[in-house]
């Protein structure tokens, strides 16, 4: 499995300038913003997505019809894109907390460290909630049908969002207090990342189930 993982780095190798120059857009425009939470958040998802892109480059080398005639079972070639896809997001959680804190630090924000670890653990846990999704669809059904449900997925819960914002502006709804406040995000922080991992272990059952019936 450590060379399937290995595999799909050395792919990334080409794309990684083109990775680099949108990372560099993302922080010249957070810092335009003034915002460092924004580059952490959108670090998070350009590398949760690289999962995807590994499994395109396999899908137009078919790359799984090879190596199912090696000696590679079919649990390895998909518990490699899980582990591959777990690395990510954890790169994405500690880069996201090195930019946010050092943009946040040079324009002198007001957000503080507490607020910046909180963001870089609930937004990669979103992300690989939402990409849990999309991971077995890509099994399924290719990387071209997979990246229309990856576009619904991210959108969904934005809307979602806005409309539950925009109702409680319309029905002065009031936000909790503070001591509620905290409360209501340290229970939802712990019920995140219990989802997160619940989503991720099902995905994957979900996805060597659909591997192993597939035919290549």
């Amino acid at each position: 499995m450590k060379g399937l993982i290995i595999k799909d780095i050395l792919n990334l190798k080409n794309y990684m300038k083109q990775l680099i120059l949108v990372l560099i857009f993302f922080i010249a425009y957070g810092i335009f913003l003034k915002n460092g939470t924004f580059v952490g958040t959108m670090i998070t998802l350009m590398l949760s997505m690289q999962v995807i892109t590994t499994m395109s480059y396999d899908e137009y080398a078919k790359w799984d019809k090879y190596a199912l005639t090696m000696n590679i079972n079919r649990k390895d070639i998909v518990l490699s894109k899980y582990v591959f896809f777990i690395m990510s997001i954890i790169i994405g959680m500690v880069v996201g907390v090195i930019s946010s804190t050092t943009i946040n630090q040079i324009l002198q924000s007001d957000i503080n460290m507490n607020e910046i670890i909180a963001t870089s653990i609930v937004v990669p846990c979103i992300f690989a909630i939402l990409f849990s999704i999309v991971i077995p669809v890509v099994f399924k059904n290719g990387v071209e049908k997979g990246r229309i449900v990856m576009m619904i997925v991210l959108f969904i819960p934005a809307v979602l969002v806005a409309a539950i914002v925009k109702i409680s502006e319309n029905n002065n709804i009031p936000m909790p207090n503070g001591p509620t406040l905290e409360m209501i995000f340290n229970f939802g922080l712990i019920g995140v990342i219990l989802l997160t991992i619940i989503s991720i272990f099902m995905s994957y059952k979900i996805s060597l189930s659909i591997y192993n019936k597939k035919e290549f």
